[in-house]
């Protein structure tokens, strides 16, 4: 079996940030939307598709739970009908990325973290923690293969640096 054919990639969620052409105002949100205040920020649940939406003092929207733009796309629309707003105008920019992957086989940790100056064996979780330079990503991996990459906004990347990294542990000797 080809190894590269072994390794499972998920996109768990993604950060998005929308801005609307004029600022969402908290005291609406709170009203229409069943926002809840909390400091500077108004939090909202959304249940289809399953989200939290943060308005931020500025009044843009933070959405957290949603790993498609369109979805997000389409939920923060929909937020904005719900609040009387028009969605003309509306902008968005996007975050950081949870990605969770299988390498499909397990990890010897203190093998690996003994051979790499950027592994290091975090013991209060039970997993390496690589420190990705090259692809500026932090990534977590569990002795059973499984991990996640945290820091990047693509998915292409954290494909890239998840191969780079299981073709290192390989040739290491960490893979079992």
């Amino acid at each position: 079996m080809d190894e590269g054919s072994r390794i499972r990639i998920q996109v768990e969620t993604q950060t998005f940030r929308f801005i609307p052409g004029k600022p969402i105002i908290h005291d609406e949100a709170v009203r229409l939307a069943k926002g809840i205040k909390s400091g500077v920020w108004v939090v909202i649940s959304h249940q289809e598709p399953r989200a939290t939406f943060v308005i931020e003092e500025s009044g843009s929207v933070l959405v957290h739970g949603i790993a498609r733009h369109e979805v997000a796309r389409l939920a923060i629309e929909e937020l904005l009908l719900s609040l009387g707003m028009s969605d003309d105008g509306l902008r968005s920019e996007a975050g950081d990325m949870l990605i969770s992957f299988s390498l499909g086989r397990a990890v010897m940790l203190d093998l690996a973290a003994s051979r790499f100056a950027d592994v290091s064996l975090d013991e209060r979780v039970g997993c390496l923690r690589i420190d990705a330079k090259r692809h500026k990503a932090n990534i977590l991996v569990f002795n059973n293969g499984h991990g996640v990459v945290l820091g990047l906004s693509s998915k292409r990347v954290a494909e890239m640096a998840i191969r780079h990294w299981a073709a290192q542990l390989d040739e290491e000797g960490a893979l079992a």
